[in-house]
């Protein structure tokens, strides 16, 4: 078994314990009404939360990311397997099948019959299967806190049967994020739970950060790996440079860069706020006339945020692909329903992908309003042809690209891609707004929250607002 140092961690525990004990609103301790904090959209309060917080990862974590890099790097010269299971709450950390920008370097899942010493495994969830094995094998273990875990701040509101569950005494590099077990930032008046997650943030800025210098490294020593997705190949002499900002040093660190583009991109959500309002705005409406607000996305994404998501609202409901079929992730089974009275909000991670334009089309069918989320771009341009967001009602994402940010010496595609992050600020932020709207419509009531299944009483919280959400729907 391996531990950190227990001792160094202490001051961090309880800086996190001061820093995170919840707090009155904005709204409660405005001295008056015209207090600029006062009128901010609670989309821009929960985006500069999750900005805050990022921020302090990078002033404190950077040394861990770093070493976790080289850990990667090195497995892979070696020949040995990297595994992931680094969920993002609900989601996966936006490694998916054919994810434009993904180096080939992880095996999503744990495979305890194939995992051998010299593997090295990104983990989050401290699953026994996973720690039993942890005890017996050489495994290089990258850790950080779930909320569904010992491992997160404030253990104690955890049920016994999951606050056990810890990873960090088994890992080698650990990176803290502050996660506490009852999730979300945002704490608002009335509201049944804290709303607003952050693993689905933090999650996948943390694993590109890592990816992007793990395979600098690699490219160093001469070793080159493939990277899914579509793009067409960066190399050679059919490289546009007026398309292209050309190849990265192979001696600067890129976790900086990408953190520095992802932060700047998170910031430009308040350029789109019109557009998140109309998305919101669509979204009330259906609400109150009887009909229900789906979110699709062709991976788990949007779709399980929005699926009795630990600090998500009880008023969404997740549709995802599933062996080729459409899948109510709340019903889990397959989704024929859809009316006119219904809406969908789309999270797209490219613009024109046929699987995610058949959906549109059986929701046109079915005479739903729909909204889009994500990029609409390949290399800055819009593609030729159909595309989600020209057929959508409306769309948000103008920040961010299908492809990779950084061209690397070696590797034929761009890698570390920001359109996965930008997604999910994307879909919280409507979600605030949604809560404003709903506020304003009703004359003050909010829609539910649901707290975490893992906290004490957390199981009846949940049947609770998912039963009161069904009443009259």
């Amino acid at each position: 078994m391996k531990r950190r140092d227990v001792i160094s961690l202490f001051p961090l525990s309880l800086a996190g314990l001061a820093g995170l004990s919840r707090r009155i609103s904005a709204a409660e301790s405005c001295p008056a009404e015209s207090d600029d904090a006062c009128r901010e959209p609670l989309a821009i309060q929960y985006t500069k939360k999750v900005r805050e917080r990022l921020q302090w990862i990078r002033e404190t974590q950077t040394e861990d990311l770093m070493e976790g890099a080289y850990a990667i790097a090195r497995t892979v010269e070696k020949g040995g397997k990297c595994w992931q299971v680094f969920d993002a709450g609900h989601t996966n950390a936006d490694l998916y099948p054919d994810r434009n920008g993904e180096p080939e370097i992880f095996t999503t899942g744990y495979n305890p019959k194939e995992a051998k010493d010299g593997d090295l495994v990104l983990a989050r969830a401290a699953h026994e299967a996973l720690t039993a094995d942890l005890e017996k094998k050489d495994i290089f273990v990258i850790g950080a806190p779930s909320p569904w875990s010992g491992d997160a701040l404030h253990p104690e509101l955890l049920r016994d049967e999951v606050r056990h569950l810890q990873l960090w005494p088994y890992a080698d590099v650990w990176i803290e994020t502050q996660a506490t077990t009852w999730g979300g930032v945002m704490e608002i008046p009335g509201m049944t739970a804290p709303l607003g997650p952050i693993t689905g943030v933090t999650g996948p800025v943390l694993v590109w950060m890592m990816l992007g210098d793990a395979c600098r490294v690699l490219a160093r020593r001469g070793i080159n790996v493939p990277v899914k997705g579509d793009e067409p190949k960066v190399t050679g002499k059919s490289v546009n440079w007026q398309s292209f900002s050309g190849w990265v040093s192979l001696n600067d660190p890129l976790m900086d860069n990408y953190f520095d583009e992802i932060m700047y991109q998170i910031d430009l959500i308040g350029s789109e706020m019109g557009r998140v309002r109309k998305i919101a705005r669509m979204a009330v409406d259906t609400i109150m006339n009887g009909g229900r607000i789906y979110c699709y996305s062709r991976f788990s994404s949007i779709s399980q945020d929005a699926n009795t998501r630990r600090s998500g609202l009880s008023i969404t409901r997740g549709l995802m692909e599933r062996n080729g079929a459409l899948w109510d992730g709340q019903q889990s089974k397959p989704f024929e329903g859809g009316t006119s009275k219904d809406c969908v909000i789309m999270g797209i991670l490219k613009p024109d992908d046929p699987v995610d334009l058949k959906y549109l089309d059986y929701f046109r069918k079915k005479g739903m309003k729909i909204a889009s989320l994500g990029t609409r771009t390949r290399a800055m341009n819009e593609p030729a042809g159909r595309t989600v967001p020209k057929e959508t009602d409306v769309h948000a994402g103008r920040m961010c690209d299908t492809y990779g940010l950084f061209a690397v010496p070696g590797f034929e595609q761009k890698i570390c891609p920001t359109s996965g992050v930008l997604l999910n600020q994307l879909f919280w932020a409507v979600m605030m707004e949604i809560v404003e709207q709903y506020m304003a419509e009703t004359g003050g009531d909010m829609p539910g929250v649901y707290h975490s299944a893992a906290l004490k009483g957390g199981r009846e919280h949940y049947r609770r607002w998912y039963n009161l959400d069904q009443l009259g729907r």
